[in-house]
């Protein structure tokens, strides 16, 4: 079996790389059964500012007031890293965060529900990220074991009730201003799921601007024309398929009997990989120059591009969603990711960089339910489901220049739009 939180991709018949521009990820076949409604995909095709709901993605205008958020203090530096050793968030432990409904404004039903029920989840998800970096930490110090740097880095961001402060009350402001959530009453689920993608995509990117020391991550980066770009993406690249600004690059390889790649094989793989940094790194350094970045915020900008384009953004897409509550069977597993890059206009903020991440399995024909298998330990029994199951994750996100953090451009990471949809349909006996 195998656990359907794990990244990767499938492979197919042919060696040939193909990087023509008649492919579009959004037209493969492969994605049709996806129940975004046709003629709201049909719209996204034509105009690039909408999100797969088919409502406009969210540009912060019309924004009604539906809380007063009493924040802790904190500096004047965004996301800047220092906050772990400063003596004032010291202040701040004991606080609560306090949230005091407001009049609403007229039609923003929807909004007013899906903020009481994000409240509830926020309050949640952050119990349960303490909850288990407090037993983790527990396990190594009863194992005597020396945690590395970014485990401890891990821990102290939250288990430090300032920080879980500040990003609850982030994740309540990105819900008052993602555009899915003004529109249409959204589950506990699915809020879960936006609200934790949104957090993990924008700990992520803030990571690239704190001191190393004070990292949660390990990434290393490499490239041809940069050493800006993320080393998994470059190891994993013939397992996606990619497009950037329409121009597609996918490789399908023959499956060995025994698993193993032959010399040309790695070859062709190499050479794939080339030709693809190469085109990514040229677009990313077009929009970094249009944009007038300074080359350490071009560098920072690629590394979080290139960080959710990777096995990363695959994990932030499982962490909260439906599909991870099953191990789905590798016999007829047919799993394939796609990434498309492009770019995207607001009135606020100008050009932007607009990625596209899918991820989708079909094809198993067994299943294993994660909340079975915690109850009942050691028991491993298969249930048979019918060829039309299947795993789907979808994930809009925007990246753009923000404030400068010490004389370097920062990137904000948005999370725009999402789907996770888990059909696990039982055979019959």
């Amino acid at each position: 079996m195998q656990p359907a939180a794990r990244g990767g991709g499938a492979g197919g018949v042919g060696a040939t790389p193909r990087t023509s521009t008649r492919t579009s990820l959004f037209s493969m076949p492969r994605f049709d059964f996806c129940l975004t409604p046709r003629e709201h995909v049909n719209a996204v095709r034509s105009n690039p500012t909408l999100g797969l709901c088919g409502a406009p993605l969210c540009s912060g205008i019309h924004q009604e007031s539906e809380l007063s958020i009493v924040r802790i203090p904190r500096c004047d530096i965004p996301r800047c890293g220092q906050c772990a050793v400063s003596g004032d968030l010291d202040l701040a432990d004991s606080l609560e965060l306090s949230l005091v409904p407001e009049p609403m404004a007229v039609g923003s039903t929807a909004l007013q529900k899906n903020l009481q029920t994000a409240k509830v989840v926020v309050r949640e998800v952050f119990a349960e990220l303490e909850a288990r970096c407090i037993e983790e930490k527990n396990q190594y110090e009863e194992s005597s074991t020396v945690p590395p740097r970014h485990k401890l880095n891990l821990w102290g961001t939250y288990t430090s009730k300032a920080r879980l402060q500040r990003f609850a009350a982030d994740s309540i402001e990105f819900v008052k201003q993602n555009a899915e959530c003004r529109t249409r009453l959204l589950t506990t689920a699915q809020l879960r799921f936006l609200i934790l993608l949104q957090h993990f995509i924008a700990e992520d990117t803030s990571d690239f601007y704190r001191p190393e020391t004070q990292r949660k991550h390990q990434d290393s980066f490499e490239g041809i024309l940069t050493d800006g770009v993320n080393s998994q993406l470059v190891k994993d690249a013939h397992r996606s398929e990619f497009s950037v600004e329409g121009q597609s690059f996918s490789l399908e390889l023959p499956q060995d009997l025994d698993g193993e790649l032959h010399e040309e094989q790695r070859q062709t793989i190499e050479k794939f990989q080339t030709e693809f940094v190469m085109a990514l790194e040229t677009y990313l350094l077009a929009y970094c120059n249009r944009r007038g970045l300074s080359p350490l915020g071009t560098r920072r900008m690629a590394q979080a591009v290139t960080t959710q384009m990777s096995q990363a953004g695959l994990a932030n897409l499982d962490r909260g969603s439906q599909a991870t509550r099953y191990f789905v069977g590798s016999h007829g597993l047919d799993q394939r990711t796609a990434y498309n890059l492009s770019t995207m206009q607001t009135p606020e903020h100008g050009e932007c960089l607009k990625l596209s991440i899918l991820c989708m399995k079909t094809g198993f024909c067994q299943y294993l339910e994660k909340d079975e298998l915690l109850r009942m330990p050691g028991v491993d029994c298969p249930k048979r489901c019918k060829p039309a199951s299947y795993l789907y994750q979808y994930a809009t996100l925007r990246f753009m220049p923000g404030p400068p953090i010490d004389n370097c451009e920062s990137t904000i990471c948005t999370l725009l739009d999402a789907l996770d949809e888990a059909h696990i349909d039982p055979a019959g006996f």
